[in-house]
């Protein structure tokens, strides 16, 4: 969110998105659900299951066999501190494991959209503690049953939030269990997530008032839930005042705007947003027309 640029202070605490330890997960261009070559409901279901065995199998079982089954010789890293290629991953999850002695990947949200899969996970030697080791989303791209690109985001999960909810947790139930979404209906909750985001990220906090459920569960650290908090939260953060823009269609900014967003994904009530400005991924759970619940994931500051 661009209060990560008008508020510095938040780098003090980790929250601030940089491009340190990695390139952001949308350096590549921006791309839409609409695309006329997107792949099947069949196919993107094979694309899931496939990046999941990286986590079930690969790093959880620490199989290289499996990353070099599934990972294209020619994989397009992104991740600066490692090669490109299978070896390239295989490395990147013995960082990990170096890094969290005994880590498991717990995977606890994913969603295949065209030919991209989103993955956001704890890496922690002790899964059941979520206030522990690393929040991570991966960003893939899988062409021709192999995964032929890679982004990455890692941040260290602190020890308290300010809401008591987790970076992981999934707060929101529905009463009646969580319905089986359409691809039209996965497509317009995309774009009315985007387009809110955008216009809260140019200043114009009134949008949450039209776009976000009262009752809004936050899962960023240093914002509590409620709607109340989060318009008062980017008040302090807006230096130019509220700014509507317009309403785009959530695929570019309309004229004025100046957020800019990548890669975008629906998947069943989560919309995924990869911001272009910060190495920072954005999920939001979209219900009855309004958005109830968020994460992110911000690159850890300097």
């Amino acid at each position: 969110m661009n209060y990560r640029k008008t508020l510095p202070w938040l780098a003090a605490v980790a929250f601030l998105a940089t491009a340190c330890g990695g390139t952001s997960a949308t350096d590549a261009s921006s791309t839409t659900s609409s695309a006329a070559d997107a792949p099947s409901g069949a196919e993107e279901k094979r694309n899931k299951a496939l990046v999941l065995r990286l986590y079930t199998e690969a790093f959880n079982k620490d199989r290289t066999d499996v990353v070099k089954e599934l990972v294209a010789a020619d994989l397009v890293q992104h991740e600066k501190s490692v090669p490109g290629g299978a070896d390239g991953q295989v490395e990147l999850f013995k960082k990990v494991r170096a890094k969290i002695p005994g880590a498991v990947a717990t995977v606890k949200h994913v969603a295949a959209d065209r030919d991209l899969v989103a993955v956001h996970w704890h890496a922690s030697a002790t899964r059941a503690k979520e206030a522990t080791g690393q929040a991570k989303v991966d960003l893939y791209r899988v062409r021709d049953g192999k995964v032929a690109e890679h982004w990455g985001i890692t941040q260290t999960v602190p020890a308290k939030t300010a809401s008591g909810n987790s970076l992981f947790s999934d707060v929101y139930r529905y009463p009646q269990g969580a319905p089986a979404l359409s691809e039209e209906q996965e497509e317009k909750n995309r774009k009315f997530a985007v387009s809110a985001y955008r216009r809260l990220s140019d200043g114009d906090v009134n949008v949450i008032d039209e776009r976000w459920d009262s009752r809004y569960y936050q899962h960023n650290p240093a914002i509590t839930n409620g709607t109340a908090p989060l318009k008062q939260f980017m008040q302090q953060g807006t230096q130019d005042g509220a700014s509507s823009g317009g309403d785009s269609d959530g695929d570019a900014p309309a004229t004025g705007e100046r957020t800019r967003f990548g890669n975008t994904l629906a998947d069943g009530d989560l919309v995924w947003v990869f911001s272009s400005d910060y190495v920072v991924a954005d999920l939001f759970r979209v219900v009855d027309g309004k958005i109830i619940e968020h994460w992110d994931v911000a690159a850890d500051g300097q």
